[in-house]
C-alpha cells in the first residue's frame, strides 16, 4: 500500500512538473500575445489536470485505505503524520523525500500561475486597447457620476445608406 502512494505521489511530480513547463511556455506566448499558441497550452493544461486529478483521486483512495488498515491514520491528516505510520524506514524516507519533492513542484507551479494572471491581464489590457483604437473608443481623463469612466466614440463609418 505505501509503494503505491508513493508511485502516485511520483506520478503527481511528473504532471506538476509538465504542468511548469507549459507555465514557463506560456508565459512567452502571453508577452508576445500569440493568442493561437496560448489556445494549444491551454488545452494541454487541461489535459494535464485532468491526469492530475486522477492521480488525486487514487491518492485519496489510497489513505482510505490505509485508515481501514492503521486505526491512527484519517484521511483529513496532513500527509506528514501518515507517513510516520509507515513502519519501514526506507519507505518513510521515501515517501517523505517524494512528498517534498512535490510541494516545492506545487509551489513553483502556484508561481507561475500567478505571474501568468499578470501577464493575462496586461495582454487583455494590449487587446482591449487595439479594439479601442480600431473602433475609436477614447476614455475621458475624467470620471463620470458614478466612479465609472466616461468612454466617447468616434464615429468611423457612416452606415447611412
Amino acid at each position: 500500500m505505501w509503494q503505491d502512494l508513493a508511485q502516485i505521489i511520483a506520478t503527481l511530480i511528473t504532471e506538476y512538473q509538465k504542468l511548469q513547463k507549459l507555465g514557463e511556455e506560456k508565459r512567452a506566448v502571453l508577452a508576445a500575445v500569440d493568442l493561437k499558441s496560448l489556445e494549444k497550452i491551454v488545452l494541454q493544461e487541461q489535459t494535464i489536470i485532468e491526469q492530475i486529478n486522477k492521480a488525486e483521486t487514487k491518492r485519496q483512495d489510497v489513505i482510505n485505505q490505509l485508515a481501514k488498515q492503521y486505526v491512527n491514520i484519517q484521511p483529513s491528516m496532513a500527509m506528514r503524520d501518515v507517513w510516520r505510520q509507515c513502519s519501514d524506514d526506507k519507505m518513510r524516507d521515501v515517501l517523505e523525500r517524494t512528498h517534498k519533492t512535490l510541494e516545492d513542484v506545487v509551489k513553483k507551479v502556484q508561481a507561475l500561475q500567478e505571474n501568468n494572471e499578470i501577464m493575462i491581464s496586461a495582454a487583455l489590457n494590449v487587446i482591449n486597447f487595439k479594439l479601442n483604437q480600431l473602433g475609436g473608443t477614447t476614455v475621458e481623463p475624467s470620471y463620470g457620476q458614478s466612479g465609472q469612466e466616461k468612454v466617447s466614440h468616434e464615429k468611423n463609418l457612416d452606415l447611412e445608406v
